[in-house]
Formats: structure tokens, C-alpha cells, sequence
């Protein structure tokens, strides 16, 4: 019977967290031993994002106070031991999206082919681009333009994602 009390405080022990102990809360993990969503898009929709709790009315910004943030759902790695719960929501997400945009490659083709409408092409703008190609950056007027508003960060892709940080 003794050895039933014990196996018994044990697991009483082990349901409670001890936070001198070699498990953190799960919560408490870093994003290196996690797998999150990505954040939902509501476009804009506010009433969905109401009823949701969560996700973004819109992606991307050029200062940390542009970019909204919103909350997504994450899980612990299987190898990866913790306690608490192993799926739960992540808050102060940035709703931030990258695609094939990177500014170096976009401001060289500025410089270089501008005059041809290259970077509006780049980044998606190709009504503007044409219009570009067919003055010839507009006798180099717009070209010269365009460097300084990419320079500026007031020229982004046309799909409101932000610069690719990656190289």
C-alpha cells in the first residue's frame, strides 16, 4: 500500500508544473520549435475578423507601426518536450507576406533598364510599365523618378507584399 501512496503523490506531481523543473510551457517556446499557420487574410472584411477573434485586415507596411498583428495557431514539434498544451494561439504575429520581390534586384533594374519600364514590370505594375516603355521612361523624366520613390520606399510591388529579406 505504501507503494501506491507514492506512485500516487508522483503523479500528482507530475500533473502540476514545477517552473524549477526542465520542462517550460509550451507557450513559452521559441518560434524555432514551433510550427505556425500563417496568418488568415480577411481582406479587409472586419466583421469576419470579428467573429474569427483573429487574422489580418491587411498585409504588408513600411514601418513596424504600418504592420498590423494578429494571433495564429501553433504546435510543438513531436520531439520537443514541454508542458502545457501543445497547440495554442501565438499572438503578436505580423501580418507581413513575402514574395519574389527583393529591393536590390528591383532598384538595379531601375537604374539600368528603367527607361524601359523594367522594374514597374518587376513589381507587377504593368499597366504603368507599358506606359513607361512607350515614352521611354518618359524621355528619362519618370525614370529618374521612379529611382527616387524606389530609394524613398514610397515604389512597392503591386501585390502589397514586402521586400523578400532573404537574398
Amino acid at each position: 500500500q505504501a507503494g501506491s501512496s507514492n506512485s500516487a503523490a508522483a503523479s500528482s506531481v507530475s500533473s502540476t508544473f514545477n517552473p524549477l523543473g526542465p520542462n517550460v510551457m509550451c507557450s513559452f517556446l521559441p518560434r524555432d520549435f514551433l510550427e505556425c499557420k500563417e496568418p488568415i487574410d480577411h481582406r479587409n472584411n472586419a466583421t469576419a475578423r470579428q467573429e474569427k477573434g483573429y487574422g489580418c485586415l491587411r498585409f504588408g507596411g513600411s514601418t513596424y507601426e504600418d504592420v498590423e498583428h494578429t494571433k495564429v495557431q501553433c504546435t510543438v514539434y513531436t520531439d520537443i518536450d514541454c508542458y502545457g498544451a501543445r497547440t495554442f494561439f501565438r499572438d503578436g504575429v505580423p501580418c507581413v507576406r513575402y514574395t519574389d520581390h527583393y529591393f536590390v534586384t528591383t532598384l538595379i533594374y531601375s537604374m539600368l533598364l528603367g527607361f524601359l519600364g523594367m522594374d514597374r514590370f518587376c513589381l507587377g505594375q504593368t499597366g504603368t510599365a507599358v506606359g513607361k516603355l512607350l515614352t521611354m521612361g518618359g524621355v528619362g523624366v519618370w525614370w529618374i523618378i521612379d529611382v527616387i520613390l524606389l530609394i524613398t520606399n514610397n515604389l512597392l510591388p503591386e501585390d502589397g507584399s514586402n521586400w523578400n529579406p532573404y537574398v
